[in-house]
């Protein structure tokens, strides 16, 4: 068995023609080990969906190979792909979007289940229960409709939903990036704490590098559909090798440490004192 579940090799994917033609994915290759997770950072339209959405067969690549646990899964007709979308899932952006507002939490986490024909209705609902429990949401709130849950919430129940299928590989597309900032922070450590107890590999696509930093193994930073730079997170963050990426690192805004505001503050009530001594010379 090799040590990588996922090997995509050389995808390509064009949208338009002539002079209108976007090249949105051109020839990147990445290698996922199992258990483990590759962040695709860079801004927006730099072909980090659709290059999710290729390795998936969502859309399909204009060129290139995708193995997934050892087999080559491109080039082949759909049908013969179905069988592997047991083990690739999808967490997509907006929690609500993603959800039938028709059906209960309970039936749309069921309804993988009952589409592959895993098991009968008892061992569904039991499994329903068990999913609710492990994302942190009260299985008795399982008739319950998406509108009635947070937008964290809901993202909760699209893992729930995702896991109903016992997944190896998920890629993750902007799935914190609707969610206020501490929420995202919850979403992101169950996801980690997913990962160790379940053994999963993601691919997380995302523009904020911070989760990016915290939550991947290997990142990959790309632009205009092109690899600019693609290495452990650890040496992307600290010693990055293109301009590109230290710009994109640049850019983020950096959070004020306690000493900071602390002399920020001493400077201002400073100033203040200097300008009502100004203010009571000038009086006398």
């Amino acid at each position: 068995m090799s040590d990588f579940i996922l090997e995509a090799t050389d995808i390509r994917k064009t949208f338009g023609k002539g002079d209108r033609a976007v090249k949105a994915v051109d020839g990147i290759s990445v290698r996922i080990r199992r258990g483990k997770t590759l962040g695709i950072l860079g801004e927006s339209g730099s072909g980090k969906s659709t290059l999710g959405r290729c390795i998936l067969r969502l859309i399909e690549p204009d060129g290139g190979t995708i193995k997934f646990d050892g087999k080559t899964v491109s080039g082949i007709p759909q049908s013969q792909f179905r069988p592997n979308r047991r083990n690739m899932q999808m967490i997509f952006q907006n929690p609500f979007s993603s959800l039938n507002p028709k059906m209960s939490i309970g039936e749309a986490i069921e309804d993988p289940m009952r589409i592959w024909k895993i098991g009968d209705k008892e061992s569904r609902r039991k499994r329903v229960t068990e999913l609710l429990d492990m994302v942190g949401i009260n299985p008795r709130r399982s008739a319950a409709y998406p509108y009635e849950f947070s937008g964290g919430q809901q993202q909760r129940i699209n893992i729930a939903r995702a896991l109903s299928l016992d997944p190896k590989f998920i890629v993750c597309d902007e799935a914190v990036s609707a969610l206020d900032v501490s929420i995202q922070t919850q979403i992101v450590n169950l996801l980690m704490d997913l990962q160790k107890h379940l053994g999963l590999t993601y691919l997380f696509i995302s523009h904020n590098l911070g989760v990016v930093e915290y939550l991947a193994d290997d990142v990959l930073i790309m632009q205009h559909g092109k690899l600019v730079e693609y290495a452990p997170t650890e040496e992307i963050f600290k010693n990055p090798r293109s301009e590109y990426t230290r710009n994109l690192i640049a850019s983020v805004p950096a959070m004020p440490t306690a000493a900071h505001l602390q002399a920020k503050e001493a400077d201002r009530i400073a100033r203040g004192k200097g300008l009502a001594s100004a203010r009571s010379a000038v009086a006398g």
